[in-house]
């Protein structure tokens, strides 16, 4: 992004933890879309900047958001959540005020980088993996986050976009919650949706109109890493280019605890669910002579959030372990699309790890919780057939449908090729929306 012209400072009002690959396959095809605006420079909250900083490198500047905002690393109960996010709440009202008093005098005692950012910034986006209903946005420990900084961003006189998000349907207090989602949507200057479902969900919210377009997520705009790139890792991984099927699969104890809902302890759900997967990995490789490769797509922060431990697990309760790889060391969302790209067929826990496999025109499979509204990305690239639900989900079912999409692989291939074309162009409209927006209000001239 270096491109002659006058510099535009995107905000992204969220945390984007680089240890989730999905994660950083959305940022990274955020990057893409702001090539449109040509010389831009992005800011980013994080939770977790010693970990995010050397990942995502200088292509955004992080802020830590605890250190900013004087937060304590975890609170693990109601009462500490609420009073941290009333105090962050408390500090950007008391900023706004000063603000609006004194302008840049107030950076004399308001030092917090966070401040100058708010102010500097042409454009804060919010809701870019979610966060309206679904999850994402900031994290523990502010709460409401998603609802009050369109109104702050709106306050300081700032355009907010909702970029390339989801929504979805409260799940508690339905009706004072949707009330707040379309006070709070109304305010935003742009929205631009990843599934048709999100579109519905805002018109059962009575919010509709020229602002809410759907697209598509930038995912699809993410770049593989070079063939020489993956080339070394597979021979760094020992995956050997012999002749027989690659089958790639991400796996995550999340779907593995909402598996064999007629088991109360969830304990029991995740082994019944990782002893199916064994025995559906024994059969693809006796019947196909493949090779099966765990691709990790997301490896933390926590223990729970890391596909290895779940990988391993399944790996050994597998009878033909030779013919079974899993891969622990880590690698960006680049060289893993790269990598999934050389698989013959692949099945995924991970959506956005299906999205980097079907995006590559590899034949695929998702396995997701039936109320996954995400799934619609998955209909939007005219893959109905390779959704699997995990509630009802056996070796049976699942066999069942990996021989029946293994049959249709070819024909498979070239209708990928022509929906994923389709939907990076979709893609590709959020940067050229968000390029309106900002000329409409007079932030750049071209």
């Amino acid at each position: 992004m270096k491109e002659e012209g006058k510099l535009v400072k995107v905000f992204i009002a969220e945390n984007v933890p680089s240890l989730n690959k999905g994660e950083a396959t959305i940022l990274e095809g955020m990057f893409e879309t702001f090539k449109v605006l040509g010389n831009a420079e992005v800011t980013m909250l994080s939770e977790l900047p010693h970990i995010d900083q050397p990942r995502y490198e200088t292509m955004v500047n992080i802020i830590d958001v605890r250190k900013h905002s004087r937060l304590s690393a975890h609170f693990n109960n109601r009462a500490g959540k609420l009073f941290s996010s009333l105090f962050f709440f408390s500090q950007h009202l008391f900023f706004l005020l000063v603000y609006k008093l004194f302008g840049s005098k107030s950076f004399k005692f308001m030092k917090s980088q966070i401040w100058k950012v708010y102010v500097e910034s042409d454009v804060i986006i919010v809701g870019h993996d979610g966060t309206f209903g679904i999850g994402g946005g900031l994290g523990n420990p502010i709460v409401f986050y998603p609802l009050f900084i369109p109104i702050f961003a709106k306050m300081m006189g700032k355009p907010v976009m909702l970029y390339a998000g989801s929504i979805g349907q409260p799940k508690k207090f339905r009706w004072i919650v949707g009330k707040a989602f379309k006070f709070v949507l109304n305010k935003v200057d742009l929205i631009t949706l990843r599934e048709r479902i999100s579109y519905q969900n805002l018109k059962a919210l009575g919010i509709q109109g020229d602002k809410i377009l759907v697209t598509a997520d930038p995912a699809f705009l993410l770049k593989p890493a070079s063939s020489e790139r993956v080339r070394e890792i597979m021979r760094q991984e020992g995956i050997e280019e012999d002749g027989s099927p690659l089958i790639g699969i991400t796996v995550t104890r999340e779907k593995a605890s909402s598996a064999f809902p007629e088991f109360n302890n969830i304990e029991n759900r995740y082994n019944k669910h990782i002893e199916m997967l064994a025995e559906v990995i024994d059969n693809v490789i006796d019947n196909f002579g493949a090779r099966v490769v765990f691709v990790p797509h997301c490896i933390g922060y926590a223990k729970r959030l890391d596909d290895r431990i779940v990988a391993n697990d399944i790996f050994q309760k597998c009878r033909s372990k030779h013919k079974v790889k899993v891969i622990t060391n880590e690698y960006n969302a680049a060289e893993l699309k790269g990598l999934i790209g050389q698989f013959d067929f692949f099945i995924g826990e991970r959506l956005h790890s299906v999205v980097n496999a079907m995006s590559m025109g590899v034949p695929s499979i998702v396995i997701s919780n039936s109320a996954d509204q995400r799934l619609d990305i998955i209909r939007m690239l005219g893959q109905d057939d390779a959704i699997c639900y995990v509630e009802n989900l056996d070796s049976e079912a699942l066999l069942a449908k990996i021989y029946d999409m293994w049959s249709k692989r070819d024909k498979i291939r070239e209708k990928l090729k022509a929906q994923t074309q389709l939907m990076q162009e979709r893609a590709m409209l959020n940067g050229k929306l968000l390029k309106e927006l900002l000329n409409a209000r007079g932030t750049r001239k071209c």
